[in-house]
């Protein structure tokens, strides 16, 4: 696309349609989210397909990249969460959640990975465990993927407070 003519330079064929499409800053490669339920990585420069990523069960929510442009993370109404090192190809993460990822994203320094869910209204933020503890990373070998807990808020002290029926918090005689 060249924007100051407002024409389309040259177009690529990724075989499918896709709903969503990622670009990192500072790399030619694209994350594409496929209707086949794939994740394709496009360089868009060369134009050519990279890696095609699959393992989802139903409709991709959200892709993003890691800080380095290494990794792809993608969720998916399946409820599950993968992660793949691109230049391998090799599923490196694999996780589960109660209640699908609609959206995912790494925050800039690869830190923290934050995702929003079905039915919360809550933004969950987790920290990367290779940045903060030694992690041998390789090729996950599981049958299924490792199931993670939502975080929960709490109230004030923590503790839990109890009202009488009418909620004023006060007990009758």
């Amino acid at each position: 696309w060249a924007p100051a003519a407002l024409k389309l330079q040259s177009m690529a064929d990724v075989g499918c349609a896709c709903g969503m499409l990622r670009h990192k800053r500072d790399s030619t490669l694209v994350a594409l989210a496929a209707d086949d339920l794939s994740v394709r990585v496009m360089d868009a420069v060369a134009l050519r397909l990279v890696r095609r990523l699959e393992g989802h069960t139903n409709t991709l929510t959200d892709v993003a990249w890691g800080a380095d442009a290494r990794w792809v993370l993608s969720s998916a109404l399946d409820c599950t969460l993968r992660v793949v090192d691109v230049p391998s190809g090799a599923l490196i993460g694999w996780y589960s959640f109660e209640y699908a990822a609609t959206s995912i994203t790494v925050s800039p320094g690869g830190e923290f990975l934050c995702t929003a869910h079905v039915d919360s209204q809550a933004i969950c933020v987790w920290a990367s465990r290779p940045l903060f503890e030694e992690v041998l990373i390789g090729a996950v070998t599981d049958t299924r993927p490792t199931p993670l807990q939502l975080p929960t808020a709490m109230g004030g002290d923590g503790g839990d407070e109890s009202e009488d029926e009418e909620g004023d918090g006060e007990e009758e005689e």
